[in-house]
């Protein structure tokens, strides 16, 4: 009788077993993994990855390969989709936005070296040339809408509602605009062209540096916050995988910091995470 007593117990002590393999092969199998895909949406940050991350990580053993989108939204509906690892070139505003829109969970990695947006013109020197009636672009997607309009309200040409939130702020959250400016509102990636067609315009610093238009086009820069600074985003699932840790380490390193200080294309653009 005692030896049929015991059968059960040594089957679910083989099973338990098999489990715990069975998560051991999973861990492994991520360890093990040694090729990273990289979306690049446009972002004068992908330099970073060009020119430092990817070298560096090819080093420790790693195949990295890098995909070009013509989009951030593509970039991240391609992480969604597994077609890629990992993307470096949102604000954690944006990312919010997004996840809630699309009913995602991706997340942030590390905090990344930034460029803050800025307000350029090509008619105007001066943000005091402001007059009644001018035309202002400004991004559409909701966040880098939100960032310019809180911009504008900081040097004085508009004033929004007093109970606004960062990330989620649209034209419709305007209870004074003195000078009855017209927005209008494009893709961040299209703003450079039409520049010359409007009086001022708002677009993130790397589409600018990307799209070549001149330093001298900018009056003035906004003040980046956390929340700002733009980040690694991967699946929930990886953040704390080991190749995730290596890509992590990269993007905080002395050498990435060396390159931002002294690299004739990156020096006095990048702002380093607070």
């Amino acid at each position: 009788m005692k030896k049929y007593l015991y059968l059960p117990t040594l089957i679910l002590l083989g099973l338990v077993l098999i489990g715990c393999d069975t998560d051991k092969s999973k861990d492994i199998k991520q360890s093990d993994k040694k090729e990273i895909i990289v979306g690049l949406p446009p972002s004068m940050h992908n330099i970073l990855m060009e020119r430092v991350v990817k070298p560096e990580l090819e080093k420790k053993g790693y195949s990295v390969k890098l995909i070009n989108f013509s989009s951030l939204r593509d970039a991240n509906t391609a992480l969604v989709e597994g077609s890629i690892d990992m993307n470096a070139a949102q604000h954690q505003d944006y990312l919010d936005v997004y996840n809630k829109e699309t009913h995602n969970d991706l997340v942030s990695l590390v905090h990344i070296p930034s460029i803050s947006a800025a307000l350029f013109s090509q008619k105007h020197h001066s943000i005091n040339d402001i007059a009644s009636n001018q035309i202002i672009a400004i991004p559409n997607d909701p966040s880098n809408t939100s960032r310019s309009l809180l911009l504008l309200q900081k040097i004085g040409w508009i004033k929004l509602k007093p109970d606004t939130q960062s990330g989620i702020i649209t034209l419709n959250d305007i209870i004074e605009n003195s000078y009855n400016l017209k927005f209008k509102t494009l893709l961040s990636e299209i703003i450079p062209r039409v520049l010359g067609e409007v009086d001022y315009a708002i677009m993130p610093g790397g589409v600018a540096w990307l799209s070549k238009v001149p330093a001298d086009n900018i009056l003035i820069q906004e003040e980046l916050s956390p929340n700002l600074e733009l980040m690694v985003v991967v699946k929930k699932e990886d953040l704390n995988t080991a190749w995730a840790n290596d890509v992590k380490q990269l993007y905080q390193s002395d050498k990435l910091k060396k390159f931002i200080e002294e690299d004739p294309d990156a020096k006095g653009r990048f702002i380093w995470p607070k």
